[in-house]
């Protein structure tokens, strides 16, 4: 199958899914920004019912301690990111997913509360990720087609984590990790640039691209979740050039196909394709003994994406 063909199949079932939790997650978002007025927090205190155990809280029961621990709770707060945006996930969430108390989720924080819950979550994310790495090949371009593909995906799969990574620093790469826990944000950045290095760049020129490139990657999967591309409001968007006088609005007239039908396949693809063509040109310039015949031309997979 060709390979933009390809592409537009998978993207057909995922973003599917994609499309659908991510209206749940921003309806969800506004429903919580709404919630939270002095009214309506007034409100919730005063039902909450107040703890008549004398059990010290937190501290589990053998039941729950039998069947809880630190990585299942963090693996139940994962899984909520396909549906809720990681600032949304709260402990008084999770702990309802999971039909506990949040002091218990505390417990198997270690006290660590909603940071240790958002990093948790963001370095399951990343676990994930460098599972699904792809081997490298040694050409420079087919990689990384691969490895951009691979970080889309991944957040395609997860829009919560999505939309949290293209608006907040804290914990989009580096992790609060205990001394044997492997921070896996770090080791996504560590191949990241590793597979960039393969282009040949000095250090700026290679840092400068890396920072690039997960941009271009956080920027496409955010719109896609979001519902920002023109295809997906085509019915709309075609209305509304289709009034324009095309001679007072030339440009407008110009593009209004190629922009009402650009869907989130193409769009990637196509991108992609665009950022990477322009890293050859670049090679070639710092790189100008360099045969781009063969390490800087389209790679096969890009031949055959027509």
């Amino acid at each position: 199958m060709p390979r933009r063909a390809a592409l537009r199949t998978w993207h057909q079932d995922l973003l599917a899914r994609s499309f659908t939790n991510g209206r749940l997650l921003l309806d969800a978002m506004s429903k919580s920004k709404k919630s939270n007025t002095p009214a309506s927090t007034a409100t919730k205190k005063a039902a909450t019912p107040r703890r008549t155990s004398g059990r010290s809280p937190g501290r589990p029961t053998g039941t729950a301690a039998s069947a809880l621990n630190r990585e299942a709770v963090l693996a139940v707060a994962f899984s909520l990111t396909k549906t809720v945006s990681v600032t949304e996930l709260s402990i008084v969430r999770v702990a309802r997913e999971l039909g506990v108390t949040p002091a218990l989720i505390h417990y198997y924080l270690a006290g660590g509360g909603r940071d240790m819950l958002t990093s948790g979550v963001m370095n399951a994310f990343y676990r994930e990720v460098v599972e699904q790495w792809p081997q490298t090949t040694g050409e420079w371009r087919h990689d990384l087609e691969v490895m951009l593909e691979t970080i889309y995906r991944a957040y395609l799969r997860y829009p919560g984590i999505s939309i949290y990574a293209a608006s907040h620093n804290r914990y989009q790469l580096v992790q609060d990790v205990d001394g044997g826990e492997i921070d896996y944000g770090l080791l996504v950045l560590e191949k990241f640039v590793g597979t960039v290095r393969q282009i040949g760049l000095d250090p700026g020129r290679t840092g400068s691209l890396a920072h690039q490139l997960m941009m271009f990657v956080q920027s496409y999967s955010y719109s896609t979740v979001a519902r920002r591309w023109p295809g997906q409001h085509a019915a709309f968007l075609r209305a509304k050039l289709s009034e324009l006088d095309a001679t007072k609005h030339p440009n407008c007239h110009f593009i209004q196909e190629s922009l009402v039908t650009l869907n989130a396949a193409e769009a990637f693809a196509s991108g992609m394709q665009l950022f990477l063509d322009g890293v050859a040109q670049e090679r070639m310039r710092c790189l100008p003994d360099t045969s781009e015949g063969k390490k800087g031309a389209p790679s096969k997979r890009s031949r055959s994406a027509g």
